[in-house]
């Protein structure tokens, strides 16, 4: 087989066209864009809360802490919460990702992986 025509006919296992309404294929990709959002501000916020515990005994130049008491012991109850967040977010994101395969509709694989 030629190199344009194996290009073309390489990946048959997944549908040529998606078998979705235009609604459900829409529904399924803002679902997706939605947890992909969502899991960044999981991100930004983890490494945050990571960061103030880290440093609870960590003082200005006065001798005062940088963080309160109060915030740290804040950071450290919402750290719990904030991961399991960042993980229901994840199954969405592979559970759509699945799901998008299955249909034919294409998604990027990271932020600049855009091809299409």
């Amino acid at each position: 087989m030629n190199t344009a025509n194996h290009a073309a006919f390489a990946d048959l296992s997944r549908p040529l066209l998606s078998s979705l309404s235009l609604e459900q294929r829409e529904r399924l990709a803002g679902a997706w864009r939605m947890a992909s959002q969502d899991i960044a501000e999981d991100i930004r916020f983890i490494r945050q809360y990571l960061k103030v515990i880290a440093g609870k005994e960590e003082r200005l130049s006065t001798g005062t802490l940088v963080h309160s008491r109060a915030y740290v012991e804040a950071c450290a109850g919402w750290l719990p919460q904030t991961v399991a967040r960042y993980l229901r977010n994840l199954r969405a994101i592979t559970e759509c990702e699945l799901a998008m395969t299955a249909a034919g509709i294409r998604f990027a694989l990271s932020s600049d992986a855009w091809d299409a």
